[in-house]
């Protein structure tokens, strides 16, 4: 009897390992559904993320509104839209957020190399689309000296203004503790690069790739590499996150009229070698 259950479990596990997407990378990469989403349920899964950054509350004026994250049609939808009434209040007026409400999703576990691969369509407006790690550090490390912060934007595009529709902004960050997240970013850039793509990013989907190793990292659009640097200080876990953020002093800010608008995700897939699986255990 034990026999044909653990052959049944087997079976079982092959057909789900069967129906696993093969990794664009050569080698012997393992899909990690962890780490991975197809956002096809009628909601987020909680064990998975944050429909929030309990971190960290939005870049001013834009706040962070768990409403305007929702998965439906396939996709995970972040949406930017004016501000909700009822948080015109006077406290987050003095707190600098007003007038617009962004959305955000964080994963709950860190991860650590890998090959990550995202089909996204950026939302036509001033606010970003973007797709990126972090490492928030916790009490009391982040508050206390010699510690690091670090920060991977695999992308950040922009479907407004005009000269930004086609623009794709891949970084590194890095910022010593201690901080809060209301400064981690000033003054914190390690590297970046921008290439200027053929097309406009809120007009279809493409598929964005990242490669993270304990040596390179290498950024990837529709297959194509676009950017590579050796990797010399990325080596911790990191959390996985999509947003969208106001950048008054970049992009410019949005007006009500481009609103409600939309930053979609059809799925997120990593895979891991071995040796990476066995460094996040």
């Amino acid at each position: 009897m034990k026999y044909f259950t653990w052959l049944a479990l087997g079976l079982i596990a092959s057909a789900a390992w069967a129906q696993a997407p093969d990794c664009p990378m050569p080698g012997d990469w393992r899909f990690v559904p962890e780490f991975s989403d197809e956002f096809n349920a009628d909601k987020l899964d909680d064990a998975k993320w944050w429909d929030f950054n309990p971190m960290w509350v939005g870049r001013r004026p834009g706040l962070y509104v768990r409403e305007n994250v929702v998965v439906k049609d396939g996709m995970l939808q972040i949406s930017t839209t004016k501000m909700p009434q009822r948080l015109e209040t006077v406290e987050n007026h003095v707190r600098g957020f007003h007038t617009f409400a962004t959305g955000a999703i964080k994963s709950k576990q860190r991860v650590r190399y890998g090959y990550f691969e995202a089909r996204c369509k950026a939302m036509p407006s001033h606010c970003s689309s973007a797709f990126w790690f972090y490492d928030p550090l916790d009490p009391p490390k982040k508050y206390q000296k010699g510690f690091y912060s670090e920060e991977i934007d695999v992308f950040e595009v922009f479907g407004m203004p005009e000269k930004m529709k086609n623009v794709l902004t891949m970084s590194l960050h890095r910022q010593e503790t201690p901080y809060v997240e209301a400064t981690v970013r000033l003054n914190n850039v390690l590297k970046n690069t921008k290439w200027k793509a053929p097309f406009n990013f809120a007009d279809d989907f493409h598929t964005f790739g990242f490669l993270w190793t304990p040596e390179v990292m290498k950024w990837y659009v529709d297959g194509v590499e676009r950017w590579s640097v050796p990797n010399e200080n990325h080596k911790t876990a990191l959390t996985v996150n999509f947003d969208s953020e106001t950048f008054p002093g970049w992009s410019g800010m949005p007006t009500v009229e481009e609103l409600p608008a939309t930053f979609y995700v059809d799925y997120l897939r990593c895979w891991q070698l071995p040796e990476m699986k066995k460094a996040n255990e």
